[in-house]
């Protein structure tokens, strides 16, 4: 079972990961909305989410993946200002 990152800052998911890992957890990584959405799998148990992806946006890879799967997702984003 691994908890599936989605982050576009490298930075933030090696750290994430690196967390994760501490705590006895496998992580998958993936930079956009397409890596991770080909990611997700049977082996997911988790997915942590940012808002903010390059190629598309955070809800609608939510949308796909809860079409695909009934896996836990937190979303999380570093936006700091209401649109």
């Amino acid at each position: 079972m691994a908890i599936l990152i989605v982050e576009d800052d490298e930075r933030v998911s090696a750290a994430l990961s690196a967390l994760l890992r501490r705590e006895g957890h496998t992580t998958v990584i993936a930079a956009d909305g397409a890596e991770a959405l080909a990611a997700l799998s049977a082996d997911t148990e988790a997915v942590l989410l940012d808002l903010g992806l390059p190629d598309m946006d955070g809800i609608d890879v939510c949308r796909r993946m809860r079409n695909q799967s009934g896996v836990p997702i937190l979303i999380a984003t570093a936006r700091n200002h209401v649109e």
